[in-house]
């Protein structure tokens, strides 16, 4: 499986493309599970590459807190508690609570195992009401993902809002993020490090 820039991502989380590598190869099985739970519908779910990225990402850093926003089925909820298991991490997630893609009416996050839902906190509504308030409440975090609502200003507002709330050392996560300007014009006011490993998701970090 191919990605570029990995060895900005590698050194920036002090390990090597090696290292990193295994983690994305570990992603394998529970990548099996979500695929064989949305029984191939479309749910606007991650790649499989973005995937194991993600998975990759968060096992390295032992993330103990992740935020995410838009939940969809809930691939990468379950990518991101399987990640942190080992090691006790909690996610926590933001939706409008709403079907996506061709959804068969299933529940919002249906894809994440009953046995990782004791460390997942979901909160349901516009998160423009709700994120704000969560990340105060819970942050801060290693790690955030956007992948709700792809517009220029909604994406700005949820970067803008993360970023108050994040660890020293983290990294943020948009999918779809060339849809717009918005990440790398935040990228560039915060003066963070844009990459884009795989697909149509960036990374952004400290520099």
């Amino acid at each position: 499986m191919e990605y570029e820039d990995l060895k900005d991502v590698t050194d920036y989380l002090g390990t090597t493309e090696k290292k990193f590598e295994e983690h994305i190869d570990s992603a394998g099985d529970i990548f099996q599970y979500a695929r064989t739970t949305t029984r191939g519908n479309d749910y606007w779910q991650v790649s499989e590459p973005e995937f194991r990225l993600i998975f990759a990402i968060a096992s390295v850093m032992k993330a103990k807190k992740i935020a995410e926003t838009g939940v969809g089925p809930g691939t990468t909820s379950t990518a991101f508690l399987k990640a942190m298991e080992p090691f006790g991490g909690r996610l926590y997630s933001f939706d409008l609570g709403r079907k996506y893609g061709n959804s068969d009416e299933r529940p919002v996050g249906f894809v994440v195992p009953d046995n990782l839902r004791d460390r997942w906190t979901l909160t349901l509504g516009d998160s423009r009401a709700t994120l704000g308030p969560g990340l105060e409440k819970y942050g801060p975090f290693d790690i955030f993902m956007h992948d709700s609502e792809h517009t220029y200003d909604h994406v700005t507002f949820e970067l803008n809002t993360a970023i108050k709330h994040m660890k020293e050392r983290f990294i943020i996560v948009v999918d779809n993020y060339n849809w717009t300007d918005a990440p790398d014009d935040f990228a560039s006011s915060n003066g963070l490090r844009l990459i884009h490993p795989t697909d149509d998701m960036c990374l952004i970090f400290r520099k």
